[in-house]
């Protein structure tokens, strides 16, 4: 008895390979210093948790699986605010259950568009569903190698002539996860204009879109998003697991070229994905707001900036992201980056490595700083000293 390929042969997610080394060392009565999944301890907002309080029913209801009145008007508030754009001028919105059943699901709406087109891009490294989300579809993944040398920027254009042909949809994902990069205007805007020429949707994971450094809240400064320059062929990905430190709620939206939505809205009714009203009302809530934001963009940077100047001493990392709450950092003296992490986990501090987040990426490894900052400084100094013993 069997299932069919692409379940049979799906590698084991990486969250998942973390989650069994944490039971491990915690099985073992060891502290745990989790830098591994990027799922911050920080409190919620009060006000969104009492909103989930109160909006919870004696009597339990089917939710809307495109989202609440609340919380559509929530969306675009937070919408006009940051990024300038309207209700019903050439963009619409859907509520979703979290961005990543959004950006799963979004492959079943895509592959075979356009005259049959079966290809995906998105960058390596990266999140893994893109590529899983794709293979489940019938579509065909290929990953975009980043690198470093050119700030780890995707750059579609160079892709071979059949594949830019093939091309159904092409992620970008700035802030980019790993590696804290960011895109600018001036690259963005290429992008979309290489995407018009090539009639590919353009997909933007835009998860961390809230996690910047917070001196640009002086400024009034942001990292750009395709919906500011055009709504034609476009769908943007927001999420208020990273924004709001809701992780566990499942809760975001999807804004996109208005001829496109009403179909997926008429998919994603078939698809279970409808987050409950309790859910949708915190939610509204908390996109309405930014000073419980501004608060979580301050702790994440004073946690770089604790956690950077070791691993930058240690010659792991040269310069401090602006963007996320990742350090992506070169493991020391050619060390295979996984066997570095499991030998690091021997001593209770728990890290990605690059081959977990990418296709046969080597050499590096992410750290998510989701840790207290006693807990990140106690973890530093057990880094330094293994890195020292190597």
């Amino acid at each position: 008895m069997s299932l069919n390929h692409v379940t049979m042969n799906l590698p084991n997610y990486p969250m998942e390979e973390l989650a069994k080394i944490r039971q491990k060392l915690i099985d073992n009565k060891m502290k745990v210093y989790d830098f591994g999944t990027g799922d911050p301890k920080i409190p919620t907002w009060e006000p969104i948790r009492k909103m989930m309080v109160d909006s919870t029913t004696s009597i339990s209801q089917y939710p809307s699986s495109s989202g609440c009145p609340e919380l559509i008007k929530g969306i675009w508030t937070y919408c006009e605010k940051h990024f300038g754009v309207l209700p019903k001028q050439g963009l619409d919105v859907l509520a979703t259950n979290g961005s990543k059943e959004a950006i799963f699901h979004i492959a079943l709406n895509i592959v075979g568009r356009a005259g049959g087109k079966k290809t995906i891009a998105y960058p390596d490294p990266g999140y893994p569903v893109y590529r899983s989300s794709t293979l489940f579809a019938g579509g065909t993944p290929y990953p975009i190698r980043l690198s470093e040398t050119n700030g780890f920027q995707t750059e579609p254009w160079n892709l071979p002539a059949d594949v830019q042909a093939d091309c159904a949809a092409l992620w970008i994902n700035y802030p980019h996860n790993p590696t804290g990069a960011l895109m600018d205007e001036a690259h963005l805007k290429k992008i979309i204009a290489w995407c018009k020429e090539k009639d590919v949707l353009l997909l933007a994971d835009d998860c961390y879109i809230d996690m910047f450094d917070p001196e640009w809240d002086k400024t009034n400064k942001r990292p750009p998003t395709p919906i500011m320059y055009t709504h034609e062929n476009v769908i943007a990905f927001m999420s208020l697991s990273k924004r709001s430190g809701m992780t566990g709620y499942r809760s975001g939206f999807i804004i996109g070229d208005q001829r496109l939505m009403p179909a997926i809205a008429k998919a994603r009714a078939n698809m279970g994905v409808g987050t409950p009203t309790a859910i949708q009302k915190a939610a509204a809530v908390a996109w309405i707001d930014e000073e419980h934001v501004l608060e979580r963009r301050k702790i994440f940077s004073k946690r770089i900036d604790l956690a950077f100047p070791y691993l930058q001493k240690l010659g792991m990392i040269e310069t401090k992201p602006q963007a996320t709450f990742y350090l992506w950092c070169k493991v020391p003296k050619a060390v295979d980056d996984v066997e570095f992490c499991l030998r690091l986990a021997e001593r209770g501090v728990i890290a990605s490595p690059s081959q977990w987040l990418s296709e046969g990426i080597t050499g590096y490894v992410r750290f998510a700083l989701v840790p207290d900052d006693a807990d990140t400084k106690e973890a530093m100094e057990i880094i330094s000293q293994y890195v020292q013993s190597l």
